[in-house]
């Protein structure tokens, strides 16, 4: 009874109440759970005040503060999503019974005895709660009986977990649906999850770093899948959306891959059988996440990110220089596609234009294909093959597809096959920009900045034709191969005036930020931009270095807005002229601006409303 306050000492009354509450509040899988974590020394030190309250910080997926008010057990509190009784508060009770030096089993077998001892009481006299003498006991049986059943099973189930090291990846989730069954059906929430998990962590048995990382791994991906609905549902074909708890409860198993991910896969020390089956679990899992992918659509990848970052951080690194692996996933993602083209079946000899998947095709009599349009489908990507009849036909690939291929082309550094993916892979909206900037930035990554290059080359028109995407992140690499290459920045002008367009902001930013003046006004006057669409601060540095540059660029803009004689126009012409008289004091030129201004006024003196607004900017007497 260290360090526990007289006035908090439990007598026996108060010992059989407290049991008699925790059956009340707790059902028995929160107990033995919550005992897991009393034996595992999860719970803190406890602290008490004067009100019978007992606190402590219990370490879990989180730490998480409980605080336990003993004359109300029903108000007690913790910091964990569970939002009621959990298995926290119950190793705080368990903690608190050790302390006071009573048996911590009457708690964990709180239900037995509390059951037990509803027998023994005529109907009708228990406060709250009255069972006649045969369906209490027939209740207890019942209990004893699942309870004993429930524990078998469980014993089995660890016992089976000993030789995960050389189950497969399917026996793996075989074996975690097993052992989740007794924790039954839940809504796919954090807590949830998180209550999940902790059954899956308590039957992992000890094991090489490796394979805790890759239980680890398939541990938040089974969960991920629980979390996940069809893509589509079965019976009407509409796209299928996460609710905004399961989208949480995702959210936060995606960072903990990510992090999982970043970390190198520890194969120190591991040689023959325990490194065969580190590389055969490998594989397994490489080969569940091109199954989990293919099913997903661009607006719903939760697998999908996964698969490359699998093989760039924990299979590429290992490899040391071999690449029959590579290549026989390569090999099992083309015969995937294979099958898709295959499945699709033949298409009709009158069948000149086919949609599939919203991809069109409009094909020529000869065969040749003729122009082909991308409409729509950012989902798949169409793949053409002439049919039997000569005819070309359009067969809808899944983007994950597409990406995996790609990703497989880029490890083998076969770079023009992984565009040629990449291309086809782009419908009118593209492929959503974060998974073409992933392999820009691996590259950055890894230093390889020739190559870093020559991929932005290729990559940067499937950015440009997605509508409203920002190209900052792009433009900054960009900027560091430069940086490393210098003479890759032609590549980069080459490039953005290839995608104009859709690279204007891109382009004008990239000139201006170099002080590429010159090319900047050319720009300018060849697409017919207002001056005074710019903010001061865009022409200030032009005013400053180069103001002779501006001139053609101010004088061209003034009769244009000349020319739509009406007052709005010649407002817009006063303002100009104002910046060209200050550009041409700078420049020590007061007499030709004087002849200019002069003769501006007298060609257009029969323009009374002009005449009136540049007098009010003080331009002529």
């Amino acid at each position: 009874m260290m360090n526990i306050p007289n006035e908090s000492i439990m007598d026996d009354a108060q010992w059989q109440a407290l049991i008699r509450e925790v059956a009340e509040l707790f059902n028995n899988l929160t107990i033995m759970r919550g005992f897991q974590y009393y034996k595992q020394k999860h719970v803190g030190a406890l602290k008490f005040n004067e009100s019978q309250i007992v606190m402590a910080e219990v370490q879990g997926t989180d730490s998480y503060e409980v605080v336990l008010r003993m004359q109300d057990l029903s108000t007690s509190y913790c910091a964990c999503p569970v939002n009621s009784p959990c298995k926290h508060m119950a190793a705080v009770l368990m903690s608190y019974a050790e302390q006071q030096g009573r048996p911590v089993p009457a708690l964990v077998n709180a239900h037995a005895s509390t059951a037990l001892k509803q027998t023994s009481k005529p109907a009708g006299t228990s406060a709250g709660r009255a069972y006649s003498f045969g369906n209490a006991t027939e209740r207890e049986d019942t209990f004893e009986n699942n309870n004993s059943l429930e524990n078998q099973q469980y014993s089995e189930i660890k016992e089976r977990a000993t030789e995960l090291s050389g189950m497969t990846i399917p026996e793996w989730h075989e074996l975690f649906r097993a052992s989740l069954k007794r924790l039954g059906t839940g809504t796919a929430t954090t807590a949830y999850i998180q209550e999940a998990a902790d059954e899956l962590y308590a039957i992992k048995p000890k094991m090489c770093t490796a394979m805790d990382q890759l239980f680890e791994l398939h541990v938040q991906l089974y969960l991920m899948r629980y979390c996940i609905p069809p893509a589509r549902n079965s019976i009407t074909h509409t796209p299928v959306y996460l609710s905004y708890p399961a989208q949480l409860a995702v959210d936060a198993l995606q960072k903990g891959l990510e992090s999982l991910l970043l970390q190198p896969l520890d194969l120190s020390g591991l040689q023959g059988t325990a490194l065969e089956q580190v590389w055969a679990r490998l594989d397994e899992t490489a080969a569940y996440l091109r199954t989990e992918m293919l099913s997903e659509t661009a607006n719903m990848m939760f697998f999908t990110p996964i698969y490359p970052k699998l093989w760039l951080n924990w299979i590429v690194p290992r490899l040391q220089g071999k690449q029959a692996m590579l290549e026989s996933e390569l090999t099992a993602l083309n015969e995937l596609e294979e099958n898709i083209v295959s499945s699709a079946g033949p298409t009709g000899a009158k069948d000149s234009t086919r949609t599939v998947g919203s991809v069109v095709s409009t094909a020529s009599p000869n065969g040749s294909g003729g122009n082909q349009s991308y409409e729509g489908d950012k989902n798949h990507a169409a793949r053409a093959i002439p049919n039997t009849s000569g005819m070309v036909r359009k067969v809808s690939v899944p983007l994950p597809l597409v990406l995996a291929q790609s990703w497989m082309y880029y490890h083998l550094e076969q770079d023009t096959a992984a565009w040629q993916k990449l291309v086809h892979g782009s419908s009118s909206y593209g492929i959503p920009p974060e998974h073409l900037l992933y392999f820009l930035h691996t590259l950055a990554d890894a230093a390889d900045w020739t190559r870093l290059g020559e991929w932005l080359v290729q990559l940067g028109p499937l950015l440009a034709n997605r509508r409203n995407t920002p190209l900052q992140d792009y433009m900054q690499l960009w900027d560091i191969a430069i940086q490393h290459v210098p003479k890759a920045e032609q590549q980069m002008w080459d490039t953005l005036v290839s995608m104009l367009p859709h690279s204007k902001p891109a382009y004008e930013d990239a000139m201006h930020s170099r002080g590429q003046w010159r090319r900047w006004i050319d720009f300018q006057l060849s697409t017919g931009t207002e001056p005074l669409e710019f903010r001061v601060a865009v022409l200030q540095p032009i005013e400053k270095d180069a103001p002779e540059l501006l001139l053609p660029f101010y004088h061209q803009a003034v009769e244009r807005y000349i020319g739509h004689k009406n007052r709005d126009g010649y407002k817009a012409a006063v303002k100009l002229l104002k910046r060209l008289s200050k550009i041409y004091r700078k420049m020590k030129q007061e007499v030709q601006w004087e002849q200019f201004i002069t003769t501006l006024a007298v060609r257009n003196s029969r323009l009374r409303a002009l005449q009136e607004e540049l007098r009010k900017g003080k331009l002529i007497p």
